[in-house]
């Protein structure tokens, strides 16, 4: 349930991913629409993540500086608007590709810095999180779903106005977020403070762990429905491979308070990449099996849900007070960014050069060096 004075931030997840859930899927499409090929369309989707690296620490460092942590939200959601809309307009290379870059640095600062403000909201009661953020997967879907029917109805012509109208909606929810927004030092302080914490060897094995789980999902990410056609699959059970995914993060995010209640983040953390590691190989060894598949699928609620739920909480405890917006934006630069942009890559290098199962056992690697550097002496003290 959500509790008195929440429901504004889970709205909040509710609008940003339900704007996600049209560009993720679907932009690629439009795209196509257009007339781009593969390699063409591959460099803007590599020029959004690129981007992607940086803008979270920009978002971050206004959101620890800001005096009123809602406008910095405010402006970022209306500049992911208005850039959505020239992106939508623009035709030529030039202009896609300068309106994606611009895009990308508003729309992907703004989680880690909602973030930083939820938790901040929460405070002893951060468990509770994942209540919050399973809104987030529910708007994902929910446009997925959506979007597909416009598109089966209209044609692919409707994805830009689908992808402003998401933006439009999180404009109006940030608008409706209560002023004020958490704990802010003297920014001098806290700028020494964070400066310090990133010599902090379990601050940088975290950030260490979200890259290595992050690259890990690059096969997945970018080639799942590839891999799954390629094994036969039809387009309905590829739906439901990929709906059932999201349903079970939903799940997990729904029980996280009362799993993080009952055992340590430490143990969870690593039993979620040490899962990550066989979900990987398990695709890579039993790609035609429907069942193996499908417990796959589910295997998402700990791979991605829990890993989620106590990395976002690990930072903030990590980091120095007035630190938590940059302390958010650089795990999701390491991960999300770094880690998506290498994972992508050796992903696309593996399956082209050996094969659909040989990307697969690249996410594997990855999973388990992130696995070691979660039981790492020094990182285990700290939790």
């Amino acid at each position: 349930m959500i509790r008195r004075g929440e429901a504004p931030f889970a709205a909040g997840y509710l609008a940003y991913y339900m704007a996600f859930g049209v560009f993720m899927p679907y932009w690629s499409a439009h795209l196509a629409h257009l007339g781009w090929t593969a390699a063409s369309i591959g460099i803007v989707l590599a020029l959004f993540n690129t981007v992607r690296i940086v803008s979270p620490l920009v978002g971050g460092w206004l959101l620890d500086v800001a005096g009123e942590r809602k406008r910095v939200l405010v402006i970022g959601a209306t500049l992911a608007c208005l850039s959505a809309v020239w992106a939508g307009a623009a035709r030529s290379s030039l202009s896609i590709g300068v309106s994606i870059a611009v895009y990308s640095l508003a729309f992907t600062s703004i989680l880690p810095a909602y973030d930083a403000v939820v938790l901040d909201r929460l405070g002893a009661d951060r468990s509770h999180y994942g209540r919050l953020r399973l809104w987030g997967s529910i708007g994902f879907v929910v446009m997925v779903l959506g979007v597909g029917a416009l598109i089966e109805r209209h044609g692919d012509g409707v994805i830009p106005w689908a992808l402003v109208g998401g933006h439009v909606l999180a404009v109006c929810v940030f608008l409706t977020l209560p002023r004020g927004g958490g704990h802010r030092g003297p920014r001098q302080a806290a700028g020494g403070g964070f400066l310090h914490a990133l010599s902090d060897t379990p601050t940088r094995l975290l950030l260490l762990i979200a890259f290595l789980q992050i690259a890990g999902f690059g096969a997945f990410n970018g080639f799942y429905t590839i891999f799954l056609r390629h094994y036969g699959y039809s387009e309905r059970w590829i739906s439901v491979f990929w709906s059932l995914g999201v349903l079970s993060e939903i799940v997990m995010f729904w029980l996280s308070p009362r799993i993080l209640a009952r055992v340590s983040m430490g143990r969870l953390l690593g039993w979620s990449v040490a899962l990550t590691a066989l979900r990987w190989v398990v695709m890579a060894l039993l790609p035609n099996s429907l069942l193996w598949n499908l417990l796959a699928q589910i295997s998402h609620a700990a791979c991605f849900g829990l890993f989620q739920a106590c990395t976002v909480m690990l930072a903030a405890r990590f980091a120095p007070p007035g630190s938590g917006g940059r302390a958010q934006a650089l795990l999701s630069a390491a991960g999300a960014g770094l880690g998506g942009i290498v994972g992508s890559l050796v992903a696309g290098c593996l399956y082209q050069q050996f094969g659909p199962a040989a990307a697969f056992w690249g996410g594997a690697g990855f999973a388990l060096l992130a696995l070691l550097c979660t039981v790492w002496p020094s990182f285990l003290a700290r939790l």
